[in-house]
């Protein structure tokens, strides 16, 4: 009985001693999971606020930057834009940094947006980049257009 007793208190004592290692590394396993999961929430809500941010600073007022940002995605799913933003920053094709600022002018100057057409996101890429669109770009956006025409009906 007195082995038994020396064992359970050696397993109690190690317990205490590594209970804030153990605790540390989930709690930092936990940070590094959620990270990921909040920054693509701030992403789908950011598109219209990134816009007005970039409008406010070429100078406009607050409040009209956030009226001509929801004027411009009046009719487009704000959560479509988003994940094509983040579908041409992965690919490498435009920044998102850049296509923000393609959609400020295009509300600056009230232009609307078929972002579910083949043929408004080649132009879009192409102004944009200021170039030509390449062939394995172009093939990329005939299959993105083509998903979105599908699961955006």
């Amino acid at each position: 009985m007195h082995k038994q007793n020396f064992i359970t208190l050696t397993l109690i004592i190690s317990g205490l001693a590594l209970s804030p290692v153990v605790a540390e590394n989930i709690e930092h396993r936990v940070e590094v999971e959620s990270a990921p999961t909040q920054t693509q929430n701030q992403n789908l809500s950011s598109v219209t606020s990134g816009i007005s941010t970039v409008l406010y600073n070429r100078g406009l007022e607050e409040e009209t930057a956030n009226e001509l940002a929801l004027a411009l995605l009046e009719g487009e799913d704000e959560m479509y834009l988003s994940l094509l933003l983040r579908t041409l920053d992965a690919q490498n094709i435009v920044s998102r940094e850049d296509m923000l600022e393609y959609l400020s002018m295009a509300a600056l100057h009230k232009k609307k947006l078929d972002l579910k057409s083949y043929d408004s996101i080649v132009g879009m890429v192409a102004h944009i980049t200021k170039s030509r669109v390449d062939a394995h770009t172009l093939k990329h956006l005939s299959y993105l257009a083509k998903v979105n025409k599908q699961v955006f009906v």
